[in-house]
């Protein structure tokens, strides 16, 4: 239980379904001393509430009871199920949930399957040498002064590893921002508005790298309300 200065505790856990099964992430979480949070893409929530205050959940428009914190037994496990059914492929697995896993396999077999992209050798003369018992002086590589000259083709795989970054990049971004999470944390459902809202909202890589779920997920909130204000 950790502990700040204005006598307030950490509260974690993990929401499930009415299976009691499944994980359900986008779920947001409210006390009634001001803060809130979000239950991340296994399910865990963390927020910072006082031994006066209250809980509750909000999934889909729908709020929970409220819980007294008061009540809780156990500040680092408050698990809780709502009255929701999720889909099988969102349980929680015992040591990954199985599509974060993937993302990371795929980028790393992209850098192994192309390996002479990135790693190949841009030219440049080289001097060989040989032993003094061979009685031959240092000479040229004869392949590096080829590769000197091959300035088109040193230009083309600069050019294709720029592109596979590029793909590397977009996967990440589809990885994080797509149309289930979309979907679950607003009311916007599949359709040309919902297109419309991925493309004009999708976020860039390296801004997309430095933030949390949590913050993703309030990112996708505030952006539907402004997408359906604007249309509105």
């Amino acid at each position: 239980m950790a502990k700040t200065g204005l006598a307030q505790v950490q509260l974690t856990g993990t929401v499930y379904d009415s299976t009691k099964r499944n994980i359900v992430m986008g779920v947001q979480v409210v006390c009634t001393c001001g803060t809130m949070s979000f239950t991340d893409s296994a399910g865990n929530y963390s927020i910072y509430v006082s031994e006066k205050d209250s809980v509750f959940f909000f999934f889909n428009n729908r709020p929970t009871q409220k819980f007294a914190v008061s009540t809780i037994k156990d500040f680092t496990a408050f698990d809780i199920s709502i009255q929701m059914h999720v889909p099988g492929r969102y349980k929680q697995l015992k040591e990954i949930i199985v599509y974060g896993k993937n993302r990371r396999q795929d980028s790393i077999e992209n850098r192994l399957q192309y390996d002479k992209v990135f790693n190949h050798d841009k030219g440049g003369i080289r001097f060989t040498g040989s032993s003094p018992e061979a009685g031959v002086g240092a000479g040229i590589d004869l392949d590096a002064l080829i590769n000197v000259f091959r300035f088109r083709h040193n230009k083309s795989m600069a050019r294709f590893q720029e592109r596979l970054i590029r793909e590397e990049q977009n996967k990440y971004i589809d990885y994080r921002f797509n149309k289930t999470i979309v979907k679950r944390l607003t009311t916007l459902t599949d359709g040309p508005q919902l297109d419309t809202f991925m493309e004009r909202y999708r976020p860039q890589y390296e801004l997309l790298t430095q933030v949390l779920d949590i913050e993703l997920y309030m990112y996708i909130q505030a952006a539907a309300k402004d997408f359906q204000k604007g249309n509105k």
